[in-house]
């Protein structure tokens, strides 16, 4: 089986991936129909040979999976007996994933673990990850290196119960770029890496037939996340598909496909609105005399409940304030005249004179009055001279006899 002046790699993955395209690059030749649409090219596992720099290389490409979510019965049967009937033993196995995709879907995994239970813990040092379609980006590669190998490792892990796995090498190759240093790069290193793994024989492949039924599973509603734009809240929802997949052979080794989103959408949980009142009379104030009407502009928060319909009001604040004169202090001065009697030798005088006064009228209508100041050569003077006063005295016997006769 092992044979010095070749190297067999396999090459496995998702329709679209690029496995014929990197098969081609590897073998540095057009061996395989390829296709940059994500359409199957490969229908049936293959391989194909090339003498490159002395070595014959042979690469096996296999069929795709279409969706991604599960390989079918009917491919795993197509690949167990193409394994079976493969003479020459396989050195390395490529999975095969687009540089866009940062998930390892449950395609791949089922046949990850199908050639596990097929052909035990051997495999385990000889898994690759390609990336295609990538560009150099150096920083870009490290970081996927240490978010995304891990999952792969927690994988076999789980397959496999072993605590630890082999470290499994990334590979960056654009097959439409081949002459790119990089790509050049890396094929070399994963042509030196694939040379360098003993090679396992495939024909000795236990039994680890998978197949699968699938049930159809579907969700509505179902809460995503809460954000906010602006004032208003807004509660996420999304309708989505998956697929159980029930393997035939096993019916507790139940797993599901990723959930497909059908729908996307959001409703108004709660917003946030201002409520103004412009010119609220609020009060009074007295300043120099004059009155002031005080008048604000208030705000205040509502918030809004859509799923009860309630709406909550916060406090009124001020947002402006000025004051507007209603009203001031006049004050004006007013003539009267006074008389009065002074009591003087051989008489008295009668006495008129003008006054002044200053009238002062506040903004509220009040009126106060000062005191009165004589204007100064106003006054006129009467002088009365006493009059002397007869006073009769009368007899009253005298009248009395009179009234006697009259009555």
């Amino acid at each position: 089986m092992q044979n010095e002046n070749n190297v067999v790699v396999m090459f496995i993955g998702d329709t679209g991936a690029g496995k014929s395209s990197v098969g081609n690059l590897y073998l540095k030749d057009k061996a395989f129909e390829a296709s940059q649409k994500a359409e199957a090219c490969t229908l049936v596992p293959k391989h194909q040979s090339r003498i490159v720099n002395g070595t014959e290389r042979i690469v096996i490409d296999t069929e795709g999976f279409d969706d991604g979510d599960h390989i079918t019965e009917d491919q795993i049967e197509k690949l167990a007996h193409y394994l079976k009937t493969f003479p020459i033993g396989i050195n390395a196995i490529g999975v095969v994933i687009q540089y866009s995709r940062m998930r390892l879907t449950r395609g791949v995994k089922d046949v990850i673990k199908f050639i596990y239970d097929a052909f035990g813990d051997v495999i385990l040092s000889h898994l690759c990850i390609i990336w295609t379609f990538s560009k150099y980006r150096p920083e870009d590669w490290k970081v996927r290196n240490e978010d995304y190998k891990p999952k792969i490792t927690n994988y076999l892990c789980e397959i496999s119960g072993k605590k630890e796995i082999p470290n499994i090498p990334f590979y960056y190759v654009n097959c439409d770029k081949p002459d790119k240093d990089f790509v050049v790069e890396n094929m070399t290193q994963f042509h030196g890496w694939a040379v360098s793994r003993q090679k396992f024989s495939s024909s000795e492949i236990k039994e680890a037939t998978l197949g699968y039924t699938t049930e159809e599973e579907k969700e509505e509603k179902v809460k995503v996340e809460t954000f906010t734009d602006g004032n208003v809240t807004y509660q996420k929802y999304v309708d989505r598909v998956r697929h159980k997949i029930i393997p035939n052979g096993n019916k507790n080794d139940i797993h599901y496909s990723d959930w497909e989103i059908t729908k996307e959408y959001q409703e108004k949980l709660e917003e946030v609105k201002e409520e103004f009142q412009y010119n609220v009379l609020s009060g009074y104030t007295y300043e120099d005399g004059n009155k002031y009407e005080i008048r604000q502009d208030l705000v205040r928060e509502v918030r809004i409940f859509y799923q009860t319909g309630k709406q909550k009001e916060g406090h009124w604040a001020v947002l402006k304030e000025n004051k507007v004169c209603v009203g001031k202090t006049t004050t004006h001065e007013e003539v009267i005249e006074k008389s009065w009697v002074e009591i003087v030798d051989g008489g008295y005088n009668q006495i008129i004179a003008s006054f002044k006064q200053l009238v002062k009228t506040n903004p509220d209508g009040e009126t106060s009055f000062g005191d009165p100041k004589e204007i100064p050569g106003s006054r006129r003077i009467n002088f009365v001279k006493n009059t002397p006063t007869v006073i009769v005295k009368k007899k009253r016997g005298l009248l009395r006899k009179v009234l006697g006769a009259i009555f």
